[in-house]
């Protein structure tokens, strides 16, 4: 506050301490930056909140005890003359008076004189609430990019390492498993240990996603989508484990077409079913789409036990589960509709639900809908398992580079197992030792995405294929889900497989190249 040189006001006065104390209290209790004068011109003290303080850079205890101008070292001068006014006569004074601090960028302060029997001891200086809107939302938004910027970067590095370790138990255990086969007893243990390794793995993927999708990283890969190609694939998919619970799951999409990721778009589909399959007892499921205008309405019915109407919202908040205060992990993790609501934003696809306790509910998510019919898609026939006597695999030469040695370890006992003939490297200067007593090009390149230094599976990859002149088929390995990489693997026609993976994923995959290059294997290139 400033003080009245011509009325000096006793410190025993009730009536001036409290307005200091009303004041002071005002001041530190507001959460916009704020300025508390006190004192003559010529002896000032000033008192800042800690919203102020913040923007000051100063620190807030330091900033709440500090006195004098030197909180505003070189900016004094030119408030001090923008405060006079407020210390004239009552019939000019004014009732605001206008304080600019040079901040970046600038803040305005409005300051009212604080009156006791009509003689001004003081004043309050208080931001505007545009100012101070505007700076805390430019403070607020350099904050979320950094933090943003940071969390990009830890997962790239966690996606992968978090990865690595399930990546290993699961090929040691099928490895394990292999072994044990007749030893009831084993098989068991072998049979619990999986289990738990899926629980693990499904948590890990669910949380990495959601980071994902929060870091920004996942861009949709938007085209022209069949709607009704997709959803009865999905229901194909699901029925068996409809039919397991006794449950029913029918379908009534009509032909239409959407713009849309059909990867990011189906695995919100996937999750309304699973979740519609794991909370339905009895009844049934009902896939369906509806036109509504310009809009298709992709549908997910149930006849399970129903949301309250209170519980319609948190049920898309992370680990939010109505029937699993336990957290039995057999039941779900409480992950899947956080995920489908940061989808459905990424889609621009709205989601709703509407619901009755004891009745069932409804998940719809609403897309854009094309007039025109997309072509016809050519489904290619579903991936079988290997031909009879286990032959397929039998003698196929795999190149198998990554520079973890559990993981190595792992793929080359897999890989045995199917009769494979495996050489393996951990680096680039092992890549070359390990071909170099090749008689020819291996018939499949099995890699890990990041490896040693700068060099990555897709430089193994073009090494390889220029020594030998020849487009050997590649798969590569990675926990990592940036979509820059994928790009790159695409124009090199590489297969990708995300960790942790099964084997049987693995060998499927191996299966299909061995199938597409035939007997003669590949053609060398030009």
């Amino acid at each position: 506050m400033l003080r009245s040189s011509a009325t000096p006001i006793s410190a025993t006065d009730l009536r001036y301490r409290d307005c200091l104390d009303n004041a002071r209290r005002l001041c530190a209790a507001s959460a916009i930056p704020s300025l508390l004068i006190v004192g003559a011109p010529d002896m000032a003290a000033l008192r800042c909140n800690e919203a102020l303080a913040l923007l000051l850079g100063k620190p807030r205890a330091a900033a709440r005890d500090e006195t004098g101008p030197t909180l505003l070292a070189g900016v004094w001068p030119s408030l001090l003359a923008e405060l006079r006014p407020l210390y004239g006569d009552a019939a000019q004074r004014p009732e605001v008076a206008t304080l600019r601090l040079p901040l970046t960028p600038p803040l305005t302060l409005r300051a009212v004189p604080l009156t006791v029997d009509g003689t001004v001891v003081g004043a309050l200086a208080t931001a505007t609430l545009d100012d101070a809107v505007e700076h805390m939302t430019t403070t607020m938004r350099a904050e979320v990019e950094r933090t943003t910027a940071a969390r990009s970067r830890f997962l790239a590095s966690a996606s992968h390492d978090l990865r690595q370790p399930f990546q290993a138990m699961r090929l040691f255990l099928d490895a394990l498993t292999r072994q044990v086969v007749g030893n009831s007893r084993a098989m068991r243990t072998t049979g619990m240990l999986g289990n738990a390794m899926t629980a693990g793995e499904r948590l890990l993927n669910a949380l990495l996603d959601i980071s994902t999708l929060d870091a920004g990283t996942v861009e949709p890969e938007m085209q022209v989508v069949a709607l009704d190609t997709m959803l009865n694939s999905l229901a194909d998919e699901f029925r068996p484990q409809a039919e397991e619970k006794g449950l029913r799951l029918r379908v009534r999409v009509p032909k239409g077409t959407t713009r849309s990721d059909p990867v990011l778009l189906g695995r919100i589909v996937r999750n309304l079913l699973a979740n519609a399959i794991r909370y339905t007892q009895q009844g049934g499921i009902l896939l369906s789409v509806r036109r509504r205008g310009d809009r298709w309405r992709i549908e997910v019915w149930d006849t399970g036990f129903g949301i309250p109407p209170d519980k319609q919202d948190v049920i898309f908040d992370e680990f939010h589960q109505l029937t699993n205060p336990s957290r039995d992990p057999t039941r779900g993790l409480g992950l899947g509709l956080a995920i489908v609501r940061r989808l459905s934003v990424l889609l621009n696809a709205p989601i709703d639900v509407q619901s009755r306790s004891g009745r069932g509910s409804v998940f719809a998510v609403t897309v854009e809908r094309l007039e025109e019919e997309a072509p016809a898609e050519v489904v290619p026939p579903p991936l079988q398992g290997a031909e009879a006597g286990g032959t397929l695999l039998d003698g196929m030469r795999i190149l198998v580079v990554d520079d973890d040695s559990m993981v190595l370890s792992g793929l080359l006992l897999t890989l045995e197992s199917w009769g494979c003939a495996s050489v393996s490297a951990s680096d680039m200067r092992e890549v070359f030792a390990a071909v170099d007593g090749l008689e020819g090009p291996p018939d499949a390149i099995l890699t890990d995405l990041r490896l040693p230094g700068k060099v990555s599976g897709f430089d193994v990859i073009d090494r390889v294929r220029k020594l030998f002149r020849s487009t050997i088929p590649a798969v590569v390995l990675t926990g990592e889900t940036a979509p820059d990489a994928l790009l790159e693997g695409q124009r090199r026609g590489c297969a990708f497989l995300h960790k942790p993976l099964h084997p049987g994923e693995l060998r499927r995959v191996l299966e299909e190249l061995r199938r597409a290059a035939g007997p003669a294997g590949d053609a060398p290139t030009n």
